[in-house]
């Protein structure tokens, strides 16, 4: 008897496993999920206007396209460079590399003094480069010296004394003179970039306002407005001076040119 007790109950316990299973199964099958409510204070791009832009402006989610209008603009403001970074130096050779040392620093002492005359203030004044370097035969695979190089960046803010910076330090013993960079000073570029905007907004204006004429369309607004800006500034002019001149000597002329701002903007403009 123990064991038909024994079965029935395992007949039981199956029966039962199995009407759960079956309910289970018809429980997955019915369930559907819900597909999330889309959020109005969600923002996008308009359509036609590429992510690219950078914009912060915006449009609430819509079935409807904004129409659009994407033009770019360009527009660029010059002066005259006002200020001029000169790099110039000295190099010394000596069989005995504390000798080259030294001979160098009488002379750098004398160029720096030079210029400083000139009212060219010690904070302009900072050393970009200094070496001591072995010379060598390579013949016969020894050392025969020494060379030690000490060059200085001079920040000249008055143009006209460019000229005479370069003959004071090439008098006092500068030897090496690499060249001369010619910028805008900050209030200047600054003041140079507000037109070059202006401009470059202008100019977008104008295509945007040609298009919507030639097409018979209204322009409603600006979405968008993105730029990117441009300092160019000279290359280093290469300047060559003698170690030494005679009493009769003529200055050196130097001729900075101007420079100028540049601005491109892209505007993306609505229409009807």
């Amino acid at each position: 008897m123990p064991d038909e007790e024994m079965k029935i109950k395992q007949q039981y316990i199956s029966v039962i496993a199995i009407c759960l299973s079956v309910i289970l199964a018809g429980a997955i099958i019915a369930y559907k999920p819900q597909p999330a409510e889309e959020d109005d204070s969600l923002f996008k791009f308009p359509a036609g206007i590429p992510p690219s832009l950078g914009s912060m402006s915006a449009v609430a989610l819509s079935d409807e396209q904004v129409n659009a209008i994407l033009v770019s603009g360009s527009g660029s403001a010059s002066a005259q460079a006002n200020q001029a970074t000169l790099t110039l130096g000295a190099w010394t050779e000596d069989p005995v590399a504390s000798e080259a040392v030294e001979d160098n620093a009488v002379l750098m002492t004398s160029v720096i003094d030079a210029v400083k005359a000139l009212g060219i203030g010690e904070d302009k004044i900072k050393t970009v480069q200094y070496s001591v370097s072995p010379n060598y035969n390579w013949e016969t695979r020894t050392v025969t010296g020494y060379r030690v190089t000490n060059m200085i960046q001079i920040e000249v803010d008055d143009i006209d004394l460019v000229g005479s910076v370069i003959d004071a330090a090439a008098g006092a013993g500068a030897n090496s003179i690499q060249g001369i960079s010619f910028g805008l000073s900050e209030d200047v570029a600054e003041d140079l970039a507000e037109q070059a905007y202006v401009l470059a907004l202008r100019n977008a204006q104008g295509k945007a306002d040609l298009i919507a004429e030639t097409l018979e369309l209204e322009i409603t607004g600006v979405l968008s407005v993105s730029e990117s800006l441009y300092y160019p500034y000279t290359p280093y002019r290469s300047v060559v001076a003698e170690a030494s001149f005679d009493a009769g000597y003529a200055p050196t002329p130097v001729i900075e040119g101007s420079l100028s701002v540049s601005v491109s903007v892209q505007v993306a403009f609505s229409f009807q």
